[in-house]
């Protein structure tokens, strides 16, 4: 006599797990400065899609230790609006989150599919400031040793312009004086550069009148550049290729919405 197939008890059917969405109260300090904001959904942690709860989220963070140097790191992995975009964390993600709507967590799986990741090694934050008309600069956020060794080259290499106008002046004044006054002040000046070369690109695009907009964890230059067009298909960098087909986008949408206010 054939056994009948016992009916499946629904108590065991697995939970269907959610993407994590960012609430308004309770985002950490790290996320607040990376501008992470309500409503950014978290998908991935060093390249691996995560699905679970708040308390699966502190486990996969379990292995943090405040000794280690700062670039061991998360690379953290958002949706904002459509848009997929990586944050390096050098500390655990802190914030308070809400479960995903079904149809949002199946956006979300399909386009992740569609993503390629590189060695995790390979990552690094990018800040990026920008002012009112779109235009924007960005700078890496990993201490270049250049800095130390060459302070000019690196100034030049990051357009500061005015720093390393004042630091020749510097360097000009010492040779004539003397060799050896030369050759202290090169040493000060290269370990001042080193120690406050954040400092200095952040100055500097503040001078500009450029605020502080975003960070962009990325591979490249090349890769964060093309992320923050995602993010703002208007924001402009200097020295682009597609700079020219970027000012002629804006322009055109900007003579769109002065044609829509005056009708």
């Amino acid at each position: 006599m054939a056994v009948e197939d016992e009916a499946p008890n629904e108590t065991d059917t697995p939970p269907v797990h959610q993407f994590l969405k960012v609430l308004k109260q309770g985002i950490g300090s790290e996320a607040v400065a990376h501008r992470i904001k309500e409503n950014d959904i978290l998908v991935a942690i060093d390249g691996e899609l995560f699905l679970g709860d708040s308390e699966t989220l502190k486990a996969a963070f379990e292995d943090y230790d405040p000794t280690m140097p700062d670039d061991v790191a998360w690379l953290v992995t958002f949706w904002r609006d459509g848009v997929f975009f990586n944050q390096c964390f050098h500390t655990p993600l802190r914030a308070e989150f809400d479960f995903v709507t079904p149809e949002e967590a199946l956006l979300i799986s399909e386009g992740f599919g569609k993503l390629e990741f590189e060695p995790i090694e390979n990552y690094q934050n990018y800040e990026i400031f920008r002012d009112l008309k779109s235009n924007a600069a960005m700078h890496s956020m990993k201490y270049d040793s250049l800095a130390s060794y060459f302070p000019l080259l690196w100034l030049l290499n990051n357009r500061l312009y005015y720093p390393m106008v004042a630091i020749s002046i510097v360097y000009g004044v010492t040779i004539v004086t003397h060799i050896a006054l030369f050759v202290l002040g090169y040493i000060l000046v290269g370990l001042y550069v080193k120690k406050a070369q954040l400092n200095l690109l952040r100055s500097y695009h503040l001078f500009e009148d450029k605020f502080f907009w975003f960070v962009i964890g990325a591979a490249s230059e090349t890769q964060a550049r093309e992320a923050c067009r995602k993010l703002d298909p208007e924001i402009l960098f200097p020295f682009d290729k597609a700079d020219v087909p970027q000012r002629l986008n804006r322009i055109q949408r900007k003579k769109a919405r002065e044609r829509q206010a005056d009708t």
